[in-house]
């Protein structure tokens, strides 16, 4: 059993308490009681820190390391280490070894006595051999528990997408204004081109937009130049070279340094999501509206957003989707489908860091209500779910859903999954 048994397992069983307590006793005889097995540590050091434990009648206060074998201690090299001087408890499978601090001092050792059905359901999670490892057993699942996890996954995940808006407030100065401009731009490019849209929004800041706010032809002048896609070696149509002709002035104005063209992509899109239809869309956007960020926090609500949101083209891009290509007639505007990835994103991201750097609940609770409010997401992910029988009915789950296959399901953090942690106690003998 030792040869087989994982650290991650022990560290489970010992966080949370499902080895039996009656066996749990010091190499000496002396009696162990947890009152606290402590907090995970994710860095160096032991494995569990600020623990409470009574060892006979002393209670001690420290950190506790667990291994498969106590010899495992020496063969770690902990036993000259200080970090792990603290260590108040060494819990291990198999006590095969005394062990010591670094100034000689033995540390207690306690072995674990626990259910083997953990052992069968741990390598039951650990041997997938389908998309998720607990595919097959989530019908097990009372369904209450699944969606008071997926409640705390969808927070999960709106703080792990606010930490960069946070880090871009940090460098601007708390310049909201200039940090929605930034990830606007990342959600007009949508998946393939998040990242160049981004590195043009860098590269011109939002208040040199600003002062030429009211003429739409410099404000897409700035942005196709910046982008890389006003070509000074080709010779356009009329349109074209007037974008060329302002942004050679503007360029110099407020000496702007472009990022490369070749990194847009288009292969494989629909023509309503080519770059240049998307910049087009953008720029109408900053021409249209002035303080994006007041009015995106003004009476937040879904329908102040579809408004703020309503982005038509006309004149050369009624004809056109690239350059110097003319095309069928067609009006374009931008899709709710795309107007719905853009709230999933960008605002309700926003929404929920405001409110929380604030304190104002307000922005963080309408973040989920509007989540509640959209429709699921329609991707792989979320069919495969369907599919083994967890539907989103709203974005709210569907956000949750790509929060748990990717935190938890993709690296095998099944142990610190809420489903996980249930599939592992089933059939346990107490």
């Amino acid at each position: 059993m030792i040869t087989f048994l994982k650290e991650a397992l022990l560290h489970f069983i010992w966080h949370q308490r499902l080895y039996d307590p009656e066996k749990l006793i010091t190499a000496e005889g002396e009696p162990v009681k947890v009152l606290s097995p402590g907090r995970p540590n994710r860095d160096e050091g032991p494995d569990f820190l600020e623990a409470k434990i009574r060892i006979g009648n002393m209670l001690w206060a420290g950190n506790v390391e667990i291994h498969k074998k106590a010899s495992d201690w020496f063969r770690h090299g902990h036993f000259h280490d200080p970090l792990y001087d603290s260590v108040i408890l060494h819990v291990v499978a198999q006590n095969d070894n005394p062990v010591t601090r670094s100034n000689g001092e033995t540390i207690p050792v306690t072995e674990l006595s626990f259910d083997p059905a953990l052992q069968d359901n741990y390598e039951i999670l650990m041997n997938k051999r389908s998309w998720i490892a607990c595919s097959n057993y989530l019908h097990r699942i009372d369904p209450f528990v699944i969606k008071h996890w997926l409640g705390r996954l969808v927070i999960e995940r709106l703080e792990k997408n606010t930490a960069e808006i946070q880090k871009e407030l940090e460098e601007t100065g708390n310049n909201w204004e200039e940090v929605l401009y930034r990830f606007l731009a990342r959600g007009f490019g949508l998946k393939v081109n998040t990242r160049p849209f981004y590195l043009t929004a860098r590269s011109l800041p939002l208040k040199y937009l600003a002062k030429h706010r009211d003429n739409l032809m410099q404000v897409e002048a700035m942005l196709f130049g910046q982008a890389g896609l006003l070509d000074t070696n080709l010779f356009g149509d009329k349109y074209y070279e007037a974008l060329k002709k302002e942004y050679h002035y503007l360029q110099k104005k407020f000496s702007l340094t472009p990022v490369a063209g070749s990194c847009w992509r288009q292969m494989r899109m629909r023509p309503s999501s080519f770059p240049t239809i998307r910049i087009a869309e953008f720029a109408r956007f900053i021409h249209q509206h002035e303080h994006v960020f007041s009015r995106a926090m003004q009476k937040p609500s879904l329908t102040r957003l579809e408004s703020l949101f309503n982005i038509t083209l006309d004149g050369y891009w009624d004809t056109h989707y690239l350059f110097n290509k003319s095309a069928k007639k067609q009006k374009k505007s931008f899709g709710k489908q795309a107007f719905q990835t853009l709230l999933i994103n960008v605002i309700i991201p926003f929404y929920f860091i405001y409110g929380k750097i604030t304190g104002n609940d307000e922005f963080r609770e309408k973040a989920l209500d509007i989540l509640e409010k959209l429709p699921a997401e329609k991707n792989r992910i979320i069919r495969l779910w369907e599919e083994t029988g967890i539907h989103a009915d709203n974005a709210f789950y569907s956000q949750a859903l790509l929060q748990l296959k990717n935190a938890y399901c993709n690296p095998g953090r099944c142990l610190e999954c809420r489903i996980g942690m249930k599939i592992m106690t089933h059939n346990l003998s107490r």
